[in-house]
């Protein structure tokens, strides 16, 4: 008996090291895909409360890759109590850097570790959501093979190492054809139930490089929802270094 239960409890090991391991594996192909050195795009924000109400943002988007990650700038355009209103992510090895410009105060607020978890300008998108993630950041596992639509994909779960996440894990699926992942289930650390679900709609691929076009996210806990709808999208059209910086955060 004591034989038997320690060949089942080897098999089991076994069988959860493998599935490690080809989430790793899946998961590095699904980071290793094609990225732009910068990419340039246009947006309109579509925040849906519980009831159904809408408010709508236009916002302008600059992301660019450096040594440490991806920086990025977001600038507001539309409507007038939010225009002018600016968000800067430099990115850090460790956690990087976020910034938010607010121009009725004319002050720059520094966004602490302990308030990434708050919404994004109101919207369902947090500020860690926008953050840079390294692929050592989290543990793989593999759970299965399922359709999404008429994708196949890899079910993945991946858990943050850091214990300061909003999340206790996520669940992607990742398509078979292109390792990209076309929708995100995120947990929440709290009591591990659904928090967020993440949906890239629409993707266009630009020279070879998938990039969401339109992508939707639904907030379970608060029961609201955004939708983020991106246009004329511009990769390696040679974004200045200047524009992810503090001065022209507060010019």
């Amino acid at each position: 008996m004591k034989r038997l239960l320690f060949t089942a409890l080897a098999l089991l090991l076994s069988m959860s090291l493998f599935a490690d391991e080809r989430g790793e594996e899946i998961m590095r192909k699904n980071k290793g895909l094609k990225k732009p050195n910068d990419v340039y795009s246009e947006a309109e924000m579509v925040l849906v409360d519980k009831k159904g109400g809408q408010k709508k943002r236009k916002v302008v988007m600059f992301s660019k890759e450096s040594k440490e990650g991806t920086n990025s700038f977001t600038e507001f355009l539309e409507p007038a109590d939010v225009k002018g209103t600016k968000f800067l992510t430099i990115a850090r090895k460790g956690a990087d850097e976020q910034r938010l410009y607010l121009p009725a105060l004319k002050k720059t607020r520094l966004i602490s570790s302990t308030s990434k978890d708050g919404k994004f300008m109101g919207s369902d998108i947090s500020y860690y959501d926008m953050e840079d993630r390294d692929f050592e950041d989290f543990d793989y596992k593999y759970l299965k093979d399922e359709k999404y639509g008429e994708k196949e994909c890899y079910v993945i779960e991946a858990t943050p190492k850091d214990k300061t996440s909003p999340y206790s894990r996520t669940i992607m699926w990742v398509s078979k054809s292109d390792y990209f992942t076309y929708k995100l289930e995120a947990y929440d650390r709290k009591d591990d139930k659904l928090f967020k679900t993440i949906v890239m709609v629409e993707v266009k691929i630009i020279d070879g490089v998938i990039i969401p076009s339109k992508t939707v996210v639904d907030n379970h806990k608060d029961g609201t929802k955004t939708l983020l709808s991106m246009s004329n999208m511009k990769i390696n059209s040679g974004i200045k270094d200047s524009i992810f910086s503090v001065q022209n955060l507060e010019k």
